[in-house]
């Protein structure tokens, strides 16, 4: 078991648990119902997944953890995510977690489970939700399915960096606006970290507003606020960790 001090090390996500915000949100919802996570784009990184499922409840936290979280994991490469289907079934985590093959921008249309997640569900269908059934009936991701997306480690740099159309990174987190609830938290990590963009207006721009946001000197352990208006050539320094949260409008 790691230490406190280990896991912010091993698991840098961790330190979402320092908003006041993130967990809040927690407690706003239902009770008794599933709370759906996105790791959007997350490629065979496993850290979003454990986190939620594994190292939350092992924290110290008040975070009200009574309703059942299940994490989505998206990504475009197949590859990837049957290695990251590895990681987690040696994790155990399998019943609380899923690998679909799917493009950002065309994921309302196109989400397919990989066949030995479809295997994994179809011989426990006991740990299956409403929307497994939708995914592996209809094969794409309906508007207003997660509670929490999660772009892990400058998702929207990465995709304006990678798109030689800025008209394509913006359909792809229009479709992430798509598939969150209304009222859900859209998590951003180390914005700025591989490519620099403005992460704040662009998501503004497709119906999210920020309402929180930490930087972190991990040496130090000291946290301060991140003011929306930020400078991003500042953010996700070198020995630092930051987090923006978003709210779906």
């Amino acid at each position: 078991m790691l230490l406190s001090k280990e896991i912010y090390k091993v698991y840098p996500i961790a330190w979402i648990i320092k908003s006041q915000v993130f967990g809040d949100y927690f407690s706003s919802v239902e009770k008794g119902s599933n709370l759906l996570i996105a790791d959007f784009a997350a490629g065979e990184h496993d850290r979003v997944p454990s986190f939620f499922l594994n190292l939350l409840a092992n924290l110290g936290t008040d975070i009200n953890l009574q309703n059942r979280r299940v994490v989505y994991c998206t990504d475009l490469h197949a590859l990837r995510l049957d290695s990251l289907l590895g990681k987690l079934e040696e994790s155990n985590l399998l019943d609380n977690a899923r690998v679909i093959h799917a493009k950002l921008e065309t994921m309302d249309n196109d989400a397919k489970f990989r066949p030995s997640m479809i295997e994994y569900l179809k011989n426990n269908q006991n740990t299956m939700t409403q929307l497994d059934h939708h995914l592996l009936n209809q094969q794409f991701i309906p508007p207003e399915a997660f509670n929490i997306g999660v772009l892990n480690n400058d998702v929207v740099g990465y995709l304006h960096e990678y798109y030689q159309e800025y008209s394509n990174a913006i359909i792809s987190l229009q479709k992430v606006h798509k598939t969150l609830k209304k009222g859900a938290l859209l998590i951003v990590t180390m914005p700025c970290s591989l490519y620099v963009v403005d992460n704040v207006k662009i998501l503004e721009s497709v119906g999210f507003q920020y309402i929180d946001g930490k930087d972190v000197d991990i040496s130090e352990g000291f946290i301060s606020d991140l003011d929306r208006s930020a400078d991003p050539q500042t953010l996700s320094r070198l020995g630092h960790y930051t987090f923006m949260i978003f709210i779906r409008n």
